[in-house]
């Protein structure tokens, strides 16, 4: 956490954002994270709407969210009912008591009330929160272009872009470019167009000969402080702009502060995960194979037989259920894609799914007192 400046530059629509929050009342947010956690682990045990039936007029963005995640058999991420209950503090704050489901409902309609409404372009809007008696809409969006919400002030002509962060959250989190059969770290053009933001983290690793053969089982956290300030920094201020971000703090009460300042509120750390979420066709198959021989795999009428003993079975996210057989933490076959006779394993080994390594900056706003922001922020405003 670096040190608080007093030679401050907020720029309008953070200046006009914090003065709106902070001239209201504090905020509780209306679910605390303990209850999420409860609320969470039981939905995940057994997928059902009764589970959450009670919180439908209390948070029906989450409710809306799990409904749909269990009409098309997904599941659905945790952190997603904190940005909904993050949401509903929000609208509360703004006392925008509407809820409205654009998913189910009608269209959310864009009116190019005045330029900046081009802010909203990119948003694939959600829900929104409003009130007859006053001209403000929250609305809240999904999708990987955008943040997490925006709030529409028309009397003002001010749109305020809004991420949601829980206390402890990654900004974002990018495939590495794919290595090659040595496994050394590697990095690309398109990579460093669509993540300038990593480039100085990812840098340093490529300098000193990063094998993600030699890092599996175990992510990478050592980076300089000044690298992961400049990839916090810099990932609100590209295409996924945000002009301030809102979190909990230590007493479970909504905290705004500035996207561009993260780094004076929140302890930063940085990660390469060597087998990071995202999983594709394999593209080393020598690795691949090396692995099969060293768990005394063999090859029987085209498919791959191995002790089952040697695998070991994961649970997808939000889910209760095996949805993959571990080769390694490198390989994993797709439990639909894998038979189990006995002691033995069967699969195609062309079915066989690699995980491809990731990088990102965390932000831990753990300690975060809303009164310490609010305080320190007022006279600038």
């Amino acid at each position: 956490m670096s040190s608080l400046s007093e030679d401050v530059v907020l720029t309008e629509e953070q200046k006009y954002a914090l003065r709106l929050f902070y001239k209201e009342a504090d905020t509780k947010i209306i679910i605390a994270k303990p209850e999420r956690d409860s609320i969470w682990k039981n939905f995940v045990l057994n997928r059902s709407m009764d589970i959450i039936q009670s919180i439908e007029d209390v948070v029906p963005a989450f409710y809306a969210e799990v409904k749909k995640a269990i009409k098309a058999k997904k599941n659905l991420q945790p952190a997603v009912f904190s940005e909904c209950v993050y949401s509903q503090a929000l609208a509360e704050k703004f006392d925008l008591s509407n809820f409205s489901n654009h998913l189910t409902g009608t269209k959310f309609q864009i009116d190019h009330f005045f330029p900046d409404s081009t802010k909203l372009d990119e948003f694939s809007i959600r829900y929104s929160y409003s009130h007859s008696s006053n001209n403000r809409k929250l609305i809240q969006a999904g999708g990987g272009g955008s943040v997490d919400c925006a709030l529409i002030c028309e009397d003002d002509e001010e749109i305020v872009r809004i991420e949601l962060k829980e206390p402890y959250a990654r900004t974002s989190e990018p495939d590495l470019p794919k290595y090659g059969e040595n496994g050394l770290l590697v990095t690309s053009e398109k990579f460093t167009r669509k993540y300038p933001q990593f480039t100085r983290m990812l840098n340093e690793h490529l300098s000193s000969g990063f094998n993600v053969f030699e890092h599996l089982g175990n992510n990478v956290g050592t980076f300089k402080e000044e690298n992961i300030e400049s990839a916090v920094r810099e990932n609100y201020t590209g295409d996924k702009y945000a002009d301030v971000i809102c979190t909990e703090d230590s007493s479970g009460y909504l905290v705004m502060l500035p996207a561009n300042h993260v780094s004076s509120w929140a302890r930063l750390e940085g990660e390469i995960r060597p087998t990071g979420r995202n999983h594709y066709k394999v593209w080393t198959p020598m690795k691949l194979q090396n692995t099969l021989d060293g768990i005394g795999a063999i090859e029987d009428d085209g498919l791959t037989e191995v002790d089952v003993s040697k695998l070991k079975t994961s649970k997808a996210r939000g889910s209760s259920n095996i949805s993959r057989y571990k080769i390694n933490s490198l390989f994993f076959v797709r439990a639909a894609d894998i038979v189990i006779n006995g002691d033995k394993a069967r699969f195609k080994k062309n079915l066989v799914r690699q995980l491809r390594p990731s990088i990102t900056a965390k932000m831990d706003f753990k300690g975060l007192e809303v009164s310490d922001v609010r305080k320190y922020y007022e006279k600038f405003l």
